[in-house]
């Protein structure tokens, strides 16, 4: 289903996902193991067809505005490339971890007052 969406909605071909309709059946309710797993196959579910429809079509141009913008005292931390979970969309732990260190030197190399001026 996924690769059906993604061939629909290419750019240019005009097609787009305005809604899933979901009606589950009882495949997954044969085992214990199956119903616990049941959320996050349908979160991925969910998020694959979401991210095969083109919700992030937009996502490189604001990315690439955030990382052009220059104002005082505001310091753009490129996230991209840090490994995500499974569901494409948020971070792994050890990424966030990562994230938090980048956040942290820039601060430091940007606003630390405790540095010596380099004027």
């Amino acid at each position: 289903m996924v690769k059906s969406v993604r061939a629909t909605t290419k750019k240019g071909e005009g097609g787009e996902v305005k809604a899933l309709l979901w009606y589950q059946g009882e495949s997954d309710t044969l085992t214990h193991h199956d119903a616990e797993a049941y959320q996050g196959k349908m979160e991925k579910l969910i998020s694959d067809v979401a991210i095969a429809s083109g919700d992030e079509k937009y996502m490189e141009i604001v990315r690439e505005a955030q990382l052009r913008t220059k104002l005082p005292n505001v310091v753009c931390v490129d996230a991209k490339g840090l490994p995500l979970k499974g569901d494409n969309l948020h971070l792994t732990a050890k990424a966030q971890v990562k994230l938090g260190q980048m956040l942290a030197n820039e601060y430091l190399n940007n606003f630390d007052s405790s540095k010596p001026s380099s004027s």
